[in-house]
């Protein structure tokens, strides 16, 4: 709440000083627009781009050293001991699984996971460390002083993933030569249904347009997890970097300045559990969105000017980096304080054109991102219904994509924010979850009725527009009721399974609301 608070009163005090210069205003939103069309103009056209066949060995010679990492931090025990199961079943003879356990206080959710570990057998080694630093990253790094000398590679999974039993088999083929630094595999998820399919899409859209793109300019960050490391690469770099709150994407960066190649295989091999509520799912977007700002605010001048990256890998990450944002709250900001001024008549003439301008920008934005949905998504066979499920679910989040990248410009340091995976019944409640966009939404909705009276045509329509795109965080809100009664099914229904477990094609589950 104190972060919202906070927020809230940069937006407003930014909100008089552009009243009060409309000079500086028309320079802020002209600056946005130009940003906003280059960015998603580019992610337009590389959405575009033919899908890349990456070339795999046919078969391995021998099975190197697999060093598979769990970083843990207050998880519920019972899904990650379902994922050191799924990992205990991989079909591979080389290979050790060292779960790093961090700052979690309460013994009752680690010591089962110890347990756990113990009887899974010697390939399995558990650490608890406390005040430890550098959140999923300074575990990851700490944990690496453990692995098997003769590991080749290090295996990353998240603690809510299961994975198919031929994962590292389907992965070190793709390793064809030692520049390879990097291959990387989607994130897929179990608690999905018709309830909440327009929230999975919006993930998969990532992954469907973006990472190949990445492929093509060979850019492929780390998403986080599912991911092969070279053991060599990695210690290039030096690790995780633990002042990146998205180190992931950090580290495909750092890898290709270092001369390493990363891949993007586009097929699953393990699945996930997506945020249950809301809130979580909020947090969880922002942390996206506000780490790739933070690194891209930190590290522009060497992506831009650095001789390291040629011209086409530049243009890729900016493209990554700034696939979660987008650049809505200036404009809709400036219909909503300009609207009161034209009813009253009050508007000078470079107002008047900061009202068509920020209309403008908000308009262009709805074409240009269903474009990177519509052409990501039907790659993958998607239908026209299923895209706009997930366009609506994407315009919907835009409050968070948007105020993101702007608090980093203001303040790059932030917390790491973990997603909550407990099943419980006190989850956050609808008004406080969707506050900041029901009230944007109001306000938008009141410009564009004002704006309409004083006859302008393409403010109001977008001030319209964007209300719509507002108020359909309800719609969302609705889909989370769906995952998290998803959730319950497959948390309660994989705990003793022997195989694994995709998605969840069923509306019934516990009933908790």
């Amino acid at each position: 709440m104190t972060k919202r608070l906070l927020l809230g009163a940069h937006c407003f005090a930014v909100t008089i000083l552009l009243l009060l210069f409309p000079a500086l205003h028309a320079c802020v939103v002209v600056g946005n627009f130009i940003v906003h069309a280059f960015v998603l103009g580019l992610q337009l056209v590389t959405t575009r781009l033919p899908r890349v066949i990456v070339p795999r060995r046919r078969r391995l010679d021998h099975e190197p050293f697999v060093s598979i990492h769990v970083p843990t931090h207050n998880e519920p025990p019972d899904l990650l001991i379902q994922t050191l199961q799924s990992l205990g079943r991989i079909k591979w003879a080389n290979f050790e699984v060292l779960v790093i356990d961090n700052n979690t206080t309460d013994p009752r959710l680690w010591r089962p996971v110890e347990a756990c570990c113990r009887e899974l057998g010697a390939r399995f080694r558990f650490f608890h460390v406390e005040n430890l630093k550098g959140f999923k990253a300074g575990a990851l790094n700490y944990v690496r002083q453990f692995m098997h000398p003769r590991s080749e590679f290090v295996f990353v999974v998240d603690a809510d993933y299961v994975v198919e039993r031929d994962c590292l088999r389907r992965a070190v083929r793709y390793f064809t030569d030692p520049n390879v630094g990097l291959v990387q595999f989607p994130q897929e998820y179990r608690n999905i249904g018709k309830g909440n399919w327009g929230v999975a899409l919006d993930f998969k859209h990532f992954f469907a347009a973006y990472m190949n793109m990445a492929n093509r300019f060979e850019c492929v960050p780390s998403t986080g997890t599912l991911s092969l490391i070279s053991v060599a690469a990695l210690r290039s770099t030096e690790g995780f970097s633990e002042n990146m709150i998205t180190e992931d994407a950090d580290l495909g960066l750092r890898l290709t300045l270092r001369g390493y190649k990363s891949i993007y295989v586009h097929e699953a091999i393990g699945y996930g559990v997506l945020p249950h509520d809301l809130e979580s799912l909020k947090k969880q977007r922002w942390r996206w969105a506000f780490g790739n700002a933070q690194i891209l605010k930190l590290n522009w001048r060497h992506i831009l000017f650095s001789g390291e990256l040629r011209w086409r890998q530049k243009l890729g990450f900016l493209a990554h980096l700034t696939a979660w944002f987008n650049f809505n709250l200036i404009p809709s900001l400036s219909l909503i304080l300009l609207a009161p001024l034209a009813l009253l008549g009050l508007l000078s003439p470079l107002q008047h054109y900061i009202v068509v301008l920020s209309g403008l920008t908000l308009t262009t934005f709805m074409v240009l991102r269903f474009g990177t949905l519509f052409y990501g998504l039907r790659r993958d066979g998607h239908s026209l219904r299923e895209i706009w499920l997930a366009y609506f679910t994407h315009l919907s989040l835009g409050w968070v994509f948007s105020a993101s990248w702007l608090n980093c410009l203001w303040d790059h340091r932030s917390p790491f924010v973990r997603t909550n995976k407990f099943i419980t019944r006190r989850v956050p409640g609808f008004i406080q979850t969707v506050m900041a966009e029901l009230a944007l939404g109001t306000a938008l909705l009141a410009a564009g009725i004002l704006l309409t009276v004083t006859d302008f045509v393409i403010g109001p329509a977008a001030a319209c527009l964007m209300c719509v795109s507002r108020f359909a965080i309800v719609w969302v809100w609705h889909q989370m009721r769906h995952t998290f009664q998803l959730s319950c099914q497959v948390r309660g229904s994989d705990k003793n399974r022997g195989d694994i477990r995709g998605p969840v094609r069923s509306d019934t589950a516990c009933e908790v609301f």
